[in-house]
């Protein structure tokens, strides 16, 4: 967890983040990707950590939506990026006439921030919810149990239905013996 003092909003974010020896700041909040402001190129980057899939990509259309509507971001210029499942978008280019008051990779980082923090609930109940699934299948209620005792084993049962001495792909042939 580090801090991150944006000068030039005068706002304090505590993000996971990590800065890079090339300048990119890499944001590792999000369960399913980390988020990438480079101000060398003037881009934000998603990428995904583990899963890819319909949810990811609607997680990061929704990140480069919100980035969009705050004006962080170009819209226009949100595409695929060179990692697979990535997703990349131009930071708007600052007028000279406001460098000095704005700073467009900070105006990024913030309104990730924002989007990370109205995203949390989310995840939050999601996780919660698969917690309690697996804590359903593990450790089921009285109720929802039975006690098997001892289960003799059946001399043929499943794909085993060959007898001493033939082969049989699977016991196929051997289920149609009639020998």
């Amino acid at each position: 967890m580090i801090t991150i003092k944006l000068d030039t909003l005068d706002a304090v974010v505590n993000l996971k983040a990590r800065k890079t020896m090339d300048g990119n700041i890499m944001i590792y909040d999000h369960p399913d990707m980390d988020i990438v402001v480079s101000p060398a190129s003037n881009k934000v980057v998603t990428i995904p950590k583990e899963q890819y899939g319909d949810h990811l990509y609607a997680t990061q259309s929704r990140l480069f939506d919100h980035l969009g509507k705050k004006g962080a971001i170009d819209p226009s210029t949100v595409q695929g990026g060179n990692v697979f499942g990535s997703l990349e978008g131009q930071m708007l280019v600052v007028e000279e006439s406001q460098k000095e008051l704005i700073n467009a990779p900070q105006v990024a980082i913030y309104s990730i921030a924002k989007f990370l923090h109205e995203e949390a609930p989310l995840y939050k109940g999601y996780k919660e919810y698969e917690d309690e699934f697996d804590k359903m299948l593990t450790e089921p209620t009285d109720d929802e149990t039975t006690r098997l005792g001892k289960i003799s084993h059946e001399p043929r049962q499943g794909t085993n239905n060959t007898y001493p001495g033939q082969q049989a792909a699977y016991g196929l042939v051997g289920h149609y013996y009639g020998g």
